[in-house]
C-alpha cells in the first residue's frame, strides 16, 4: 500500500484559489489577462472571488494562458478536485519527480496484478468483495498519480515555458517544435540511428 501522505497532498481545491494562482503564474495583471482572453476585468475579479463562474465564452482562451488556468477551468467544469487540484507541496521540480517515483512503484504493482483479477470479469457482480476493493483502490491510486503528473507538467510549463499547452491542443507535434531547425535535424538523425 502507498503511504497516504505521498498520495494525498493538500490541494487548492476551489476554483478561486486556482485562478489567483494561475494569474500569479502568468506574469500578467488581471486587467491584462482580461484583455487577452476577451472579457471584462470585473468578470475576472468576480470569478476570483467566487461571485460568478468563469465566463463560458472565455474558458478555452483562459485555458491557453497556462496549465494552472486550464486546471482551474477543468476543476470548475467537473468538480474533480482529486484530478485537477493544484497540489500544495514542495513545488521544486526534483521534489515533484521524487514524489511521482515513490507513487509509481506501488501503482505499477497494482496495475500488474489488475489484469489477472479482471480476467473473465464483466461487471462488479462478477467481483468478490476483496477484488472490488482492490480494483477500486487501484483506480483511486491512478487518479492520484494522474494528479501528480498534471502538477509536475504544470510546474515544468510555468517555470520553463516549454510550449506544452500548444502540444496538448494539437497545434504542434511535440515540444521539440520550439527548438531550432538544426536541433530538429539532429534529433531526427539520432532517432534514425
Amino acid at each position: 500500500m502507498i503511504d497516504p501522505s505521498v498520495l494525498d497532498p493538500n490541494t487548492l481545491s476551489n476554483v478561486q484559489d486556482m485562478l489567483e494562482m494561475a494569474i500569479m503564474c502568468c506574469d500578467r495583471s488581471p486587467k491584462a489577462l482580461a484583455i487577452d482572453i476577451g472579457c471584462s476585468i470585473s468578470a475576472v475579479y468576480e470569478a476570483m472571488k467566487g461571485a460568478r463562474n468563469i465566463p463560458i465564452k472565455v474558458r478555452r482562451k483562459l485555458s491557453s494562458v497556462n496549465l494552472v488556468a486550464a486546471s482551474a477551468v477543468a476543476l470548475e467544469a467537473t468538480g474533480f478536485t482529486r484530478l485537477f487540484g493544484y497540489q500544495k507541496v514542495d513545488r521544486h521540480i526534483q521534489s515533484m519527480i521524487i514524489r511521482l517515483k515513490k507513487m509509481d512503484k506501488p501503482v505499477m504493482k497494482a496495475l500488474d496484478d489488475l489484469p489477472e483479477i479482471l480476467l473473465d470479469k464483466n461487471s462488479k457482480d462478477d467481483l468478490s468483495e476483496e477484488e472490488a476493493t482492490f480494483v477500486s483502490e487501484t483506480a483511486c491510486q491512478l487518479v492520484d498519480r494522474a494528479n501528480g503528473t498534471i502538477n509536475l507538467i504544470m510546474e515544468l510549463e510555468v517555470r520553463y515555458k516549454l510550449g506544452i499547452i500548444e502540444y496538448m491542443q494539437g497545434k504542434k507535434e511535440s515540444a521539440l517544435a520550439t527548438t531550432s531547425t538544426d536541433q530538429k535535424v539532429r534529433n531526427i538523425l539520432l532517432r534514425k540511428l
